[in-house]
């Protein structure tokens, strides 16, 4: 594969080099129509001495090939350094995963939904070279990944999924089998189509049987997972007060959610499947993909470039020799020797030779040592030894800072290892080294995933939509796009909800203390009442006391009287 980084160079190429040959061809008529009124064309070499036109139009050949290859150099000239032949299945995968409530309960490690979402990364890993898609559905669905091999955006949205991606909760498989038997390719009937359904079977709806049937009618295979447990679990919900609690009937009941085998079994037997439960996910998988791979008796093999090598230092060489030859090349017959010849040429010709030779030797190396370290990072990652690739990549970085390969493939690598801050630096620093729209428009759209996997989903807007600046094309950026506006729209939604939520529990607590404070004053004024009571009978009883004193006093007082009496 050939490509160029800068064609326009070459239509300057096509414009110059015949433009110079016609001013030469004018300016040799008119040289020579000179020299014929001067004499005749016989008498020239006797009179001219060493005159021989054939030395001026050699001289001029090489000026004009040095120019040619010098211009051809600027157009940066790649060649496809990476060969690499693939074995190519041609199945189309759609996953389609129940995210319904019933999906929380927590009969599997850490919970189904969990769980079911580990299973589909797993699998999404082992499907290589295979197209996929992924859809959602509780007692709706919708596409959440159109098919394609962009795999690191299907693991990407794949973190993000939760029961309130859809507001209509239930679970309706016959709207997941009719969307993605819409989504599958209908252009290319060779190629195979796979559903895969994880559910826990609960169907709400109905229609299930008949709607894989038709879809059977229409050559797709479904393949269904059960994740939990026949004995069922009951469904964790937060309550008001941010404490654990268990959803429940409108009776008050608690609800327990059970697998329906039957269903998915029916399912998976309608559509020439296969069905299992969810206990070992590897030996689910493993089954499931080696189902999947009898599917194709014969392999396709394609060849495919997984990366390209700057080749205009050799083109940039030709242009040097075919130079120096017409600097040391003379229009006239040479008369002396090799070493008078070299004598003649002018200092600042010598000068000018040995400048640029000292120049261009270096960078030379230099190139290809670059080249190396960059194409064994692209091994190193399409064997997915991220971590080598990242120290090839930043010896590339070190040897060129300033160009957009190794920049953009430093942070693909980074991105791979989760070490999703320094992506986002690399990511950021691309588009400033490149004039290329397609290679910063790639830029900008890794930059938004890798905000929206540290969950920046502003930042990732804005990076979509500069890429798309760029690509206006990009249907996979719009897609990318779109899904972080909805999940702006929830994060908006949530923000309001919690504001809502905090009010009500602060006019709760207000109320609270409200009742507190009438609690405590009517407590108050009870606990005063009877104080008062008390101070009353005790003045009560002290006045008793001194009624009684005084009557004693009067006894004493008539007796003491009568005592006296003489």
């Amino acid at each position: 594969m050939f490509k160029f980084g800068y064609p326009i160079m070459l239509w300057i190429l096509a414009i110059v080099v015949p433009l110079l040959i016609v001013i030469y061809l004018l300016f040799y008529r008119q040289k020579k129509h000179l020299f014929l009124k001067f004499a005749e064309n016989h008498l020239h070499t006797k009179i001219l001495y060493g005159y021989n036109p054939i030395r001026k139009h050699i001289k001029f050949l090489f000026l004009l090939l040095g120019i040619a290859f010098l211009l051809f150099a600027a157009s940066d000239p790649k060649i496809g350094s990476k060969l690499k032949k693939v074995k190519y299945k041609g199945a189309e995968i759609i996953i389609a995963l129940d995210i319904s409530n019933s999906m929380l309960a927590e009969d599997v490690y850490p919970s189904r939904l969990e769980a079911a979402k580990m299973a589909v990364e797993r699998l999404i890993d082992k499907l290589e070279h295979n197209r996929i898609g992924l859809i959602v559905f509780a007692g709706e669905a919708f596409v959440q990944l159109p098919i394609t091999s962009d795999y690191v955006s299907a693991k990407m949205f794949l973190k993000t999924i939760s029961p309130e991606l859809i507001s209509i909760q239930g679970t309706n498989f016959a709207a997941a089998i009719e969307l993605a038997t819409r989504s599958f390719s209908t252009q290319d009937k060779e190629t195979n189509k796979v559903l895969i359904i994880i559910s826990d079977g609960e169907d709400h709806e109905g229609g299930a049987i008949e709607t894989a049937n038709l879809a059977s009618q229409k050559g797709i295979i479904i393949h269904t997972i059960g994740m939990g447990k026949p004995e069922g679990a009951p469904i964790p919900i937060i309550n008001k007060f941010g404490k654990k609690d268990y959803k429940v009937d409108k009776n008050g009941n608690i609800i327990i959610t059970k697998t329906n085998d039957v269903l998915l079994q029916q399912i998976a037997t309608a559509a020439n499947g296969l069905y299992v439960r969810a206990q070992n996910i590897s030996t689910i998988l493993n089954k499931i993909i080696e189902r999947i791979e009898k599917l194709n008796t014969t392999e396709k093999e394609t060849e495919i470039y997984a990366d390209y090598d700057h080749q205009y230092q050799y083109p940039l060489l030709f242009a040097l020799i075919f130079l120096i030859t017409e600097f040391f090349f003379l229009e006239r017959t040479p008369k002396h020797t090799l070493f008078k010849t070299l004598k003649l040429l002018t200092s600042n010709k010598v000068s000018l030779i040995i400048i640029i030779t000292i120049l261009l030797t270096p960078k030379f190396v230099f190139s290809q040592n670059y080249k190396k370290e960059i194409r064994e990072g692209t091994n190193y990652f399409l064997n997915n030894k991220y971590k080598e690739a990242e120290v090839a990549y930043r010896k590339a970085y070190k040897l060129n800072p300033g160009y957009f390969k190794s920049t953009y493939n430093l942070g693909n690598a980074l991105y791979k290892q989760d070490k999703f801050e320094e992506a986002e630096k690399q990511f950021l620093e691309a588009p400033t080294k490149s004039t290329n729209s397609n290679e910063q428009a790639k830029a900008y759209h890794n930059l938004g995933n890798t905000y929206l996997m540290q969950k920046k989903i502003d930042e990732s807007i804005e990076a979509y939509k500069n890429a798309l600046r760029k690509n206006p094309n990009d249907t996979q950026t719009k897609y990318n796009l779109s899904y972080a506006l909805m999940l702006k729209k929830q994060q908006n939604q949530q923000q309001q909800n919690k504001q809502q939520q905090q009010q009500q529990n602060q006019q709760q607590q207000n109320q609270h203390q409200q009742q507190q404070q009438n609690q405590q004053q009517k407590s108050e004024e009870k606990i005063s009442k009877q104080e008062a009571e008390r101070m009353l009978k005790a003045l009560q009883n002290e006045e008793q006391k001194k009624q009684e004193e005084i009557k004693k006093k009067q006894a004493i007082m008539r007796n003491r009287n009568i005592e006296k009496d003489w």
